[in-house]
């Protein structure tokens, strides 16, 4: 299991995730090199883990408890290993409505390129830093903050070593190098601006 802090990434290897090391420090590179006003990085300290990222061999959950919240992050329940795919749930304070913790799930019976499962993952660390869809009044929007194209695209398929929007723009090449869709980098940068100072 990688265990993502609050201000980062920690790992906390384990037999069935070691396969995911570089692929994990890969696509935390990669989302700070976005540059979208919010940076992850790893640590050593387990009670500041913020996001987790593992390996799924069925429907799955992983708790969550630090000094002022707990709680689960399940996968659905047709999650299924066997499809490559991601899922990232979120846990957000019920009083402040921010994101305490996300949880993410990848396939664990899946045969894919270590460029692939960055991609993979580096789409879900999106989603985890609050690209999940969720909206202002609680609810989810159903298309979860996807983009038609770029990183944030709904739908991938496998294009060589790499990923590819599931209905490509003429030209386009598979990922990486990672593309980024402008809208996807407005609705990133609305999301982690750091206010103006007052004057």
């Amino acid at each position: 299991m990688d265990r993502i802090c609050s201000q980062g990434l920690q790992t906390d290897s384990i037999q069935q995730s070691r396969s995911l090391g570089g692929p994990v420090q890969k696509a935390l590179d990669e989302f700070n090199k976005l540059n979208l006003g919010v940076k992850l990085e790893f640590t050593t300290e387990e009670k500041k883990a913020r996001i987790v990222v593992a390996l799924a061999t069925g429907p799955d959950k992983i708790d969550f408890v630090d000094s002022h919240f707990e709680g689960s992050v399940p996968t659905k329940s047709s999650f299924d290993p066997k499809k490559f795919h991601g899922y990232c749930g979120t846990l957000r304070d019920p009083v402040t409505n921010v994101i305490v913790f996300a949880g993410i799930f990848l396939p664990g019976s899946v045969e894919a390129t270590a460029e692939q499962k960055m991609v993979v993952v580096l789409h879900e660390f999106m989603h985890a830093c609050g690209l999940n869809g969720m909206m202002s009044d609680g609810k989810q929007h159903p298309n979860q903050d996807h983009d038609l194209e770029g990183i944030m695209a709904g739908q991938m398929v496998p294009s060589g070593k790499g990923l590819i929007e599931f209905m490509p723009k003429k030209g386009v090449k598979a990922m990486p190098p990672i593309r980024i869709s402008g809208k996807t980098r407005g609705d990133a940068r609305l999301l982690w601006a750091k206010p103006k100072k007052s004057p």
